[in-house]
């Protein structure tokens, strides 16, 4: 009888160590559930795929957190948090592949967008396109592609007939005009950035996941051509941002998660540097690899965990960089500090020599910027917040560069704080800059700006998170003009919030133009956190089309899609095509899974 009790018991314990919900809610539930932290909840899991959340625990940003776990407790929660529906990842795009083939002159094309910010300048301004003001309002949905995930971050690509988009672990090459798919290929780890075209013969891409493995890829087959690891310095080291390939370099950006493993308050925070690395886009191999901080020292043990703190550490790259290709020079912004002291290379604009990767000239906006997400809980804050206690106000958005109208080259930056600045592209010096927001934790100017030459186009989130501010957000559309910086003309979002809820899990509604926008001919593209995709005149900033997102959709791959806030990544305008992504779940916003294409056709 005592061996059948024995027997029980030990039954008992290993289904609970198995249970997937329990596992959840003790190891998950204190911050996801957290709202003050702008997590993404639970129950908003359902749309990851097993495979991706348990990445996520193994190897991703949770693997400090979750390293007190067995293999078969992290299976068992992605199974619980994922509902069990299998891998999503894994999209149903196999059920409608193309039947045409494909040729060298499937890729041929005046009209491309071959990169995050659609050229070496980040300037995000197709000039080759059919849609202007006067047919703008014959734009018309032709078809969706529903990614297995509930962040739809990296960017549609597009160059000829071929669409090329990341999702999960998986590069799919779609049809333009009718999203079959030609290809996938799978990477070894998430997929966060827009891929990068060959500029030089644009039939090859260049891949970066979430684990530094970079790929280089045949654009028509989607076979191998070379693969390369980047070394990390520490395991928190990742690329967070869309790589920009120019001549024979490609240019990977290095961003961190430490930000957030300081929540642990056993964790030795903070060791890593933002930075920059080049590679040979011939072979794969690396030619420099420039660190924005010099290697972190020990400064101190925490007055209450006695739990060592590193420094100098953060000032991450979370943009895709800027190239003058003429002058040799590479452009590019950094974030915060995530240790005391805060570093002069934090909230700084950075220039770099395109040959070698050594530094040319560093400008700061902001000193004093430590800052870590245990200074937004109370009960952690005053074990592992940085003394500074800053407000995170890093640089998101890339750096654009322009020409002004005596052809004069000039670099333009917009920071989470909400100001704007004009730079001297040789010295770093400010010109002038001009407050647009209040600024945020997510914005002010969150990921991206565009230009045509004539005006410099600003969005601006200002969304209320986090801490409390003393001034009141102003999101919307700024247009600036390049001398002065003036304010031109602005376009204040309406607030329509209140009765708006999510399709998928349990975001919120929430007001501001934090995604990249971008400009073709007359037209002005954007989309907002509520779920509105929008055009507007480049004159006056008046609303010419809108299409409201939030509504579940019919995809060409057959994956179940909804639509919800637009953040992170932008429009895309080619020909007589506009691509969009819309669902944004990472802090916090409207979660979704889909990929819109329309055409004036």
């Amino acid at each position: 009888m005592k061996f059948y009790i024995a027997l029980f018991f030990l039954y008992s314990t290993l289904v609970y160590a198995l249970d997937g919900e329990v596992l959840s809610n003790d190891n998950c539930a204190s911050c996801h559930e957290d709202k003050s932290l702008n997590l993404l909840s639970l129950s908003s899991m359902t749309y990851y795929s097993q495979s991706e959340l348990l990445n996520v625990l193994q190897e991703g940003k949770m693997k400090q957190q979750a390293q007190h776990l067995s293999v078969e407790q992290k299976k068992a929660i992605a199974q619980h948090l994922s509902k069990g529906e299998g891998d999503l990842a894994k999209t149903n795009a196999t059920d409608n592949y193309c039947k045409k083939d494909l040729s060298e002159d499937s890729l041929n094309s005046n009209s491309n967008w071959l990169s995050w910010g659609h050229d070496a300048f980040n300037s995000r301004n197709q000039t080759n396109t059919n849609i202007n003001s006067s047919n703008i309002k014959e734009l018309k949905l032709k078809w969706s592609f529903g990614i297995g995930s509930q962040e739809v971050r990296a960017q549609p690509i597009v160059i000829g007939e071929l669409v090329f988009l990341s999702g999960s672990d998986t590069l799919y090459a779609l049809d333009k005009e009718n999203g079959c798919l030609h290809w996938a290929f799978q990477s070894k780890a998430r997929l966060r950035n827009a891929p990068a075209v060959d500029t030089a013969n644009k039939d090859a891409l260049y891949l970066v996941d979430w684990d530094f493995n970079v790929f280089k890829i045949n654009a028509l087959d989607g076979k191998l051509i070379w693969e390369t690891k980047i070394p990390k310095e520490y395991e928190s080291n990742t690329s967070s941002a869309s790589p920009v390939h120019v001549g024979n370099f490609l240019l990977v950006p290095i961003s961190t998660y430490e930000t957030v493993l300081a929540i642990d308050p056993s964790y030795e925070c903070c060791k890593t540097s933002g930075g920059m690395v080049a590679l040979n886009s011939a072979s794969g191999e690396i030619i420099w690899n420039h660190r924005v901080l010099k290697q972190a020292q020990f400064t101190e043990k925490g007055l209450i965990t006695r739990v060592k703190k590193f420094a100098p550490s953060g000032a991450a790259v979370w943009n895709a960089p800027g190239v003058d290709i003429e002058d040799g020079r590479v452009f590019f912004g950094t974030g915060q500090s995530t240790q005391s002291p805060a570093s002069e290379f934090s909230d700084a604009i950075i220039s770099l020599s395109l040959e070698t990767g050594e530094k040319l000239w560093s400008t700061q906006t902001l000193s004093g910027d430590a800052h870590n997400v245990a200074c937004e809980i109370p009960v952690i804050k005053r074990m592992s917040c940085p003394e500074e206690d800053g407000p995170d106000f890093d640089f998101g958005a890339s750096v654009i560069q322009s020409f002004d109208e005596k052809g004069n080259k000039a670099l333009f930056a917009g920071q989470k704080s909400g100001w704007v600045f004009r730079l001297n592209t040789s010295t770093g010096k400010i010109d002038w800059k001009t407050k647009v927001g209040r600024g945020g934790l997510l914005g002010g100017v969150h990921f991206g700006m565009s230009t045509d030459n004539e005006r410099l186009y600003v969005p601006v989130s200002d969304r209320e998170v986090g801490r409390k501010y003393d001034a009141e957000p102003e999101p919307g559309l700024y247009a600036l003009d390049f001398e002065e910086g003036k304010i031109l003309w602005s376009y204040k979002l309406d607030n329509i919030c209140k009765d708006r809820k999510p399709l998928v899990g349990e975001g919120v509604c929430t007001v501001g133009f934090s995604a990249p926008i971008s400009v073709a001919r007359d037209v002005l593209y954007a989309g907002t956190l509520d779920g509105r995709f929008s055009a507007h005149s480049t004159l006056n900033g008046n609303k010419l089309w809108e299409f409201d997102t939030l509504r579940g959709y019919q995809t060409v791959n057959g994956n179940p899609a909804a639509g919800g806030s637009i953040d992170a990544a932008g429009p895309v305008i080619v020909d007589d095509w506009v691509f969009i992504n819309s669902g944004y779940s990472q802090h916090g916003q409207m979660a979704g899974n889909v990929i819109l294409a329309f055409s004036i056709k």
